[in-house]
C-alpha cells in the first residue's frame, strides 16, 4: 500500500511540474523569419550584405535598422537614459498627440491647436520639462482648445495654487502650468 501510495505522491508531483513547464513554455513566441528571396535596389543599386541579410516574414520584409539608417541616410541612435531607440529624418515633423517623452497622458499643445512643436527644456533640479512656444501661438483660442483637451484627459484646474502668473492643472501626481514669461508662452510638466 505504501508503494502505491509514493507512486501516487510522484505521479502528481511530475504532473504538477509538467504544467508549471507547459505554461511557462506558452509565454514564449517563436517567428520564423526567412532571407528575403527577392533583390532589393537602393537609388538602382541591388543592396547585398552577407552579415545583416534582409528578411521576410508573413509577406513583410525586415531590414535591420542600422543597415537601414545607412542606406536612406536617416540618423538614429540609443537613448540609453530612455532605453528606446530614436530615430531622425530631417525634414519631416512628427507631432504627438501627448507629451510621450515625459507622460504617456499630458495632452502635446502644439498637437491640439495645430502649431510647430515648441522647444523642449529640461531642468534636472526640479524634475520638470517645460515647452516653450511663441506668445502668438497662445493665443485665447488655442488656450481655450487646450484647457478642454486637459480637462477632457482628466487634468483639474487648481485653484488654490493657481495664480495670475501661472494657472495649474492636475491628474493624479501629474501637474501642467501654463504661464508666459516675455514673448514666450510655456508649458510645464512636473510629477508632484
Amino acid at each position: 500500500m505504501k508503494r502505491v501510495r509514493d507512486l501516487v505522491v510522484g505521479a502528481i508531483a511530475g504532473a504538477l511540474l509538467m504544467v508549471g513547464a507547459s505554461a511557462g513554455y506558452a509565454a514564449v513566441k517563436q517567428y520564423m523569419l526567412t532571407e528575403a528571396s527577392y533583390p532589393i535596389y537602393v537609388n538602382g543599386a541591388k543592396y547585398e550584405d552577407a552579415e545583416r541579410p534582409i528578411l521576410n516574414y508573413e509577406g513583410s520584409t525586415y531590414v535591420p535598422l542600422a543597415k537601414l539608417g545607412d542606406i536612406t541616410g536617416v540618423d538614429y541612435k540609443w537613448n540609453e537614459a530612455q532605453k528606446r531607440v530614436e530615430i531622425e529624418v530631417s525634414g519631416v515633423t512628427v507631432k504627438q498627440k501627448v507629451y510621450s517623452d515625459y507622460t504617456k497622458d499630458v495632452p502635446n499643445f502644439a498637437y491640439v491647436v495645430g502649431i510647430p512643436d515648441g522647444k523642449r527644456i529640461e531642468n534636472t533640479s526640479s524634475k520638470s520639462v517645460s515647452y516653450k512656444y511663441d506668445v502668438t501661438d497662445a493665443l485665447d483660442s488655442n488656450l481655450d482648445k487646450y484647457i478642454a483637451a486637459l480637462e477632457a484627459a482628466g487634468f483639474v484646474y487648481e485653484d488654490y495654487t493657481s495664480s495670475e502668473e501661472i494657472l495649474y492643472y492636475v491628474k493624479g501626481k501629474t501637474v501642467v502650468g501654463l504661464y508666459f514669461g516675455g514673448y514666450d508662452f510655456y508649458v510645464l510638466l512636473t510629477t508632484d
